[in-house]
């Protein structure tokens, strides 16, 4: 019988029963412990993470309050509507900002908005707020100060000088619609007493100042009629003054230009312009001594189309002078404060300290005049004006510095000569034009150096002349003084 050693033949089933080879068996465990592994990793990263107190994230430094950036920025826009220069706009938000420990704020002020940057610890943004262009009444102007004072003396919430500020800027005017044409017929009346006091132009002063007025009103309802009220008015004073000369003029017509026009010329901007490039306020004082001086090319354009319209036979008209007495000058400043008091709602009971400030830039101007000729009355005029508008306010019941001292441009800024310079150039290329247009850029720098220098002699100084004043004018009772008081 033969012998067969090979192993036994086993069934299919069996043989598929039989244990794995030892590389199956190690790679059954290596999934099963990466799957384990996979499920505690999962486990693990959405675990909260438990620290002790000492290991707890420092708190983030808290940024300025928006409530308080709000009131600075609208604050410094009320104030450059309000005639401010840039640099006081400036200091004024600086202290406002230190009054509530915000020294981490800083500002960058033009005439057309205000950047404002605050820097912490995480470090620095910019913000900024576009400053509107039009200007704040007398009334507005005064309550807008008295508000700064409250902030520096009590600093509330700034919510609520917010909402205050807010309150003022919507107020309505409170001057009646017929007291504010009445206003500008007595400001162009008392204005063409000082420039040309003769008793025949008398009506035309009278029927220019109204239609004006009506312009200027009409503007604020007419976006379009807003953006060429330069053209449309000289234009229609232009026609006004020399297409009915006998009836209106009472002598040369073109007397009547600066008296009719005075309410649009660009006074108080061309002088803050050149205080500011005088402060080193380049960028600002340039725009606004650009400003002004396209505002004054516009007004002789709109002569330039009024003398076209008429024709040259027209334009030539005699000159008949009946010259009133030499009282007339100063009742033409107590018309200017009237008639500026009526026509941009001036505080109640504050006339009588305009009419100080204007009479004494009057006296001081006719003075300078007297000595040395029209640079140095005017000169003189912005040099005593700032403090003599100072000094008004510490009465009690005195309006603040500003509103004091606007009026007093009214008379100060001769834009009317450089009207006439700029008109001559155009329409007759004469060299006498020339002549004019450059003395009044140099009578604009002196009343901007005298004004400097004045609000040198009553801001930097009065530490100094304190004991003086107050032997002499008694303490120092004004509703506005808190706005001077260093904090």
């Amino acid at each position: 019988m033969d012998t067969d050693n090979s192993k036994p033949h086993l069934p299919q089933h069996r043989r598929a029963a039989a244990p794995r080879p030892l590389t199956g068996r190690l790679y059954g465990a290596t999934r099963r412990a990466a799957g384990s592994m996979d499920r505690w990793l999962r486990r693990v990263s959405t675990a909260p993470i438990e620290t002790s107190a000492d290991e707890a994230p420092e708190p983030e430094e808290p940024p300025v309050s928006a409530d308080l950036l709000n009131l600075l920025r609208y604050v410094g826009a009320a104030l450059l509507s309000a005639g401010e220069t840039t640099n006081q706009v400036q200091a004024i938000l600086d202290d406002l900002a230190r009054r509530y420990d915000a020294e981490e704020v800083h500002f960058f002020v033009l005439p057309t908005g205000i950047f404002v940057r605050v820097q912490d610890s995480r470090g620095s943004a910019v913000d900024l707020l576009e400053a509107g262009g039009d200007s704040l009444r007398l009334d507005q102007i005064a309550e807008l100060y008295q508000l700064i004072s409250e902030i520096k003396r009590e600093v509330p919430p700034p919510t609520r000088a917010t909402a205050r500020l807010a309150r003022i800027l919507a107020s309505p005017p409170p001057t009646p619609v017929w007291l504010m044409l009445l206003g500008n017929v007595v400001l162009t009346i008392g204005l063409g007493l000082m420039l040309n006091p003769a008793a025949n132009a008398v009506p035309g002063y009278i029927v220019i100042g109204l239609v004006v007025q009506l312009l200027i009103m009409a503007a604020d309802r007419m976006p379009l009629l807003s953006m060429s009220l330069p053209v449309v008015a000289g234009a229609v004073v232009t026609l006004l003054a020399f297409g009915f000369p006998d009836a209106l003029g009472g002598g040369h017509p073109s007397q009547l230009l600066v008296p009719g026009v005075a309410a649009l010329l660009p006074g108080s901007m061309l002088t803050n312009g050149s205080i500011e490039l005088a402060t080193g306020s380049m960028v600002a004082g340039a725009s606004r001594t650009i400003y002004g001086m396209n505002k004054l090319t516009l007004l002789a354009f709109g002569v330039l189309i009024g003398v076209q319209l008429l024709g040259p036979e027209r334009v030539d008209a005699p000159v008949i002078e009946h010259q009133l007495g030499w009282w007339a000058p100063y009742l033409g400043v107590l018309l200017i404060g009237l008639g500026h008091s009526w026509r941009s709602s001036a505080p109640p009971k504050s006339l009588p300290w305009l009419l100080v400030v204007l009479y004494a830039a009057f006296t001081a101007q006719k003075l300078g005049t007297l000595l040395g000729g029209g640079l140095l009355g005017s000169f003189l005029g912005g040099l005593v004006a700032v403090p003599a508008a100072y000094l008004v306010q510490r009465n009690h019941n005195a309006p603040p510095t500003q509103v004091a001292f606007l009026p007093a441009f009214w008379m100060l800024v001769p834009g009317g000569i450089g009207l006439t310079g700029v008109s001559q150039l155009i329409t007759e290329s004469d060299p006498n034009g020339l002549h004019v247009l450059v003395t009044t850029v140099l009578t604009v720098l002196a009343i901007a150096m005298g004004v400097l220098a004045g609000s040198g002699i009553a801001r930097k100084r009065a530490p100094q002349i304190a004991p003086m004043l107050e032997h002499w004018l008694g303490p120092d009772t004004g509703k506005h003084s808190a706005q001077r008081r260093d904090p």
